[in-house]
């Protein structure tokens, strides 16, 4: 199980990676503030969750189990902001310090910290393989080989915004392959946080930040059950058996015409204009850019 002490996937810090810049050109600045990203919410935040060291963190210091909403959409924005923000703010040293007081023993009997590389290095690649996913899934126009790598390497460049070792990134395409298939395979397990999230329509939970309490009434199951679904159909198929999820020749039928709308609908996506495409926090960060 990944701990402080593992050291499975350390590079030597003389290892210069590549990196390439985020700001307004990249891909990173063009898709990670997409508005459609937060489709993704529920597979992100789950797949980081079936890290033992998160789910530690979670159960031991946060409210995610009383308000599991509010806790994603409160950690969501800075982490827009480490992308779109002013690089002098700061915003990748206040996401890290969010983190340096959470530590303890997982259920696996392994002590953890949250800012263990290894560990925080996790979190940080369930964020931009959202991107890869999401352009494998649903864009209309792929990403090439090159831009694959290119996405990797501007993650280094995100990725050093928080002032960690560079030990245990990569910087390409099929560097990431090897290392999320070794995730899957070896590292993930079903928490005790992932089985709660499961049956998260069958709790009783805040309202969604805004949503009036006596709306809620009437929309939280049936969002939280669509959220469920969205998040099982987003899940990659490992991930699903860990999981212990069941997935339906009637589940595939629905996700395929929902993938064929999705890929129909990023044709002209680009015409809406930026306000509209964009997340609160990243749209401020490309109007204070002039774009």
């Amino acid at each position: 199980m990944t701990s402080d002490a593992d050291t499975r996937s350390q590079r030597p810090e003389s290892q210069e990676l590549r990196a390439a810049p985020i700001g307004p050109g990249s891909l990173t600045w063009k898709h990670f503030g997409d508005i459609r990203g937060l489709l993704y919410l529920g597979r992100a935040g789950t797949l980081q969750n079936m890290h033992p060291a998160v789910s530690g963190a979670l159960q031991d210091h946060s409210n995610f189990f009383d308000n599991p909403l509010d806790r994603l959409f409160r950690s969501l924005p800075p982490i827009y902001g480490v992308i779109y923000d002013q690089h002098d703010r700061g915003t990748g040293t206040v996401v890290r310090n969010f983190h340096k007081d959470l530590k303890g023993i997982d259920e696996t009997g392994q002590r953890y910290h949250a800012l263990a590389p290894d560990t925080f290095w996790w979190t940080h690649v369930t964020f931009f393989e959202v991107l890869l996913d999401f352009n494998e899934r649903f864009a209309y126009k792929k990403f090439t080989p090159a831009q694959k790598d290119q996405v990797i390497r501007e993650a280094v460049t995100w990725w050093r915004c928080y002032g960690l070792t560079d030990r245990p990134a990569f910087d390409d395409y099929a560097s990431f392959q090897t290392y999320w298939e070794d995730m899957l395979d070896n590292q993930l397990i079903n928490t005790q946080t992932t089985q709660w999230s499961s049956r998260i329509s069958e709790h009783r939970i805040a309202p969604a930040p805004g949503v009036p309490p006596w709306l809620w009434k009437i929309i939280g199951r049936p969002t939280t059950v669509a959220a469920n679904w969205l998040t099982k159909a987003l899940m990659p198929e490992k991930a699903r058996a860990i999981l212990e999820w069941e997935w339906t020749a009637r589940d595939q039928r629905i996700y395929t015409w929902f993938a064929r709308a999705m890929t129909m609908t990023d044709r002209f996506w680009h015409l809406l204009p930026p306000r509209l495409r964009y997340a609160p926090r990243a749209y401020a960060g490309i109007r204070k850019q002039g774009l």
